[in-house]
């Protein structure tokens, strides 16, 4: 029994390092919840919470129809300074050492607090939960030697105190965010970040050499991370503008307090909206045109309360939805198409026997 001493003292001196990392510093960079180097492309009615920089590159484009609440920062001292921080906070991640290495996908896992490592790309295929086991301080790092790509309507969903802030996914290459997933979390990519149509990011896309492209998204900055008491409560309004006919996916925001969240609406969606209370999404297919109103409201598990006036504005899209086809007007056209058919092999069967 002695002799197994020291290796029971090892492995708990390896599992109080995996659950006792700090923070990421982000410094400068943690105001932004855009970064990129060479460009910043956005299409259709995006909303950003926090900043978008772009250094040494010049061209932001996309704002409007994008929103940013926030500043732009284009070639200039703020955006060169977070790039040099970021590059700084890359790094930090990179060289934390003694993780948990983990490979392929991580959807169906629920994982705790610590340092993860793939040798290679990593996948999220429908949900992936992260807990915080009571500690709102928690720390999340993911060292990723290659990709990270989320699948379509794939979800991060935090649980047991996790929070945005805190979780860290270091990317050796280009990070991908599937349409209409939800992601948690601050992506620190080597080179690019794409984050497809409708997805919602709470979190920051920083992309130390490549482009940050955007499409119809909601992105969230999560706040600096937490190291001991909380901040006051606050909640965002989801996206303010919907389509009709089209699928509508943005998040009612939550920073401080001590989590997990629990969110709910004063009033009424737009019709054909739903909000799932547990991770405060909004989505849906808007089903009707027009301005509504209501109060998205947030409460966390210390009985605080944040509340903020939203409206979300529902109009006919630029390019309406293509309309199918109706069955006769198929029958015909497979009928002209058997008839040119038929017609070519006479042709061709008349040069034949000419021949």
């Amino acid at each position: 029994m002695k002799s197994l001493s020291p290796f029971f003292l090892s492995m708990a001196f390896s599992v109080c390092l995996q659950s006792a990392q700090l923070p990421v510093s982000l410094g400068s960079a943690g105001t932004f919840s855009v970064l990129a180097a060479s460009t910043v492309t956005n299409t259709g009615p995006t909303v950003v919470n926090g900043d978008v920089g772009l250094s040494p590159g010049s061209a932001i484009t996309g704002f409007p129809p994008g929103q940013v609440v926030g500043t732009i920062d284009i070639a200039d001292g703020p955006a060169a300074l977070a790039q040099v921080d970021l590059t700084t906070a890359y790094n930090d991640a990179a060289g934390r050492t003694t993780p948990v290495v983990v490979a392929g996908d991580l959807g169906g896992q629920t994982l705790t607090p610590g340092l993860y490592k793939s040798t290679s790309s990593l996948g999220i295929t429908g949900v992936l939960r992260l807990d915080g086991q009571g500690n709102p301080n928690s720390v999340f790092i993911f060292q990723i030697a290659a990709a990270l790509t989320t699948a379509t309507s794939s979800q991060v969903i935090l649980q047991g105190g996790a929070q945005a802030a805190n979780i860290f996914w270091q990317v050796g290459s280009s990070a991908t965010l599937g349409t209409y997933s939800v992601f948690n979390g601050t992506i620190l990519a080597q080179a690019s970040v794409s984050v497809l149509t409708g997805a919602v990011l709470d979190g920051r896309a920083l992309a130390r050499t490549g482009a940050v492209t955007l499409d119809t998204n909601t992105a969230v900055n999560p706040g600096p991370a937490t190291t001991g008491p909380p901040g006051a409560l606050a909640v965002t309004c989801p996206a303010g503008n919907a389509q009709i006919g089209l699928t509508y996916n943005s998040i009612v925001g939550a920073t401080g307090g001590t989590p997990p969240y629990t969110f709910s609406i004063t009033g009424s969606l737009p019709p054909g909206l739903n909000l799932t209370p547990s991770t405060g999404v909004v989505s849906g297919i808007p089903t009707a045109l027009g301005l509504v109103s209501f109060t998205a409201n947030t409460a966390d598990s210390a009985a605080g309360n944040a509340s903020r006036s939203c409206s979300i504005t529902t109009s006919v899209p630029s390019t309406p939805p293509p309309t199918p086809a109706p069955a006769s007007l198929i029958l015909v056209l497979i009928g002209f198409s058997c008839i040119a058919l038929y017609s070519s092999r006479e042709q061709l069967l008349r040069l034949v026997r000419r021949s």
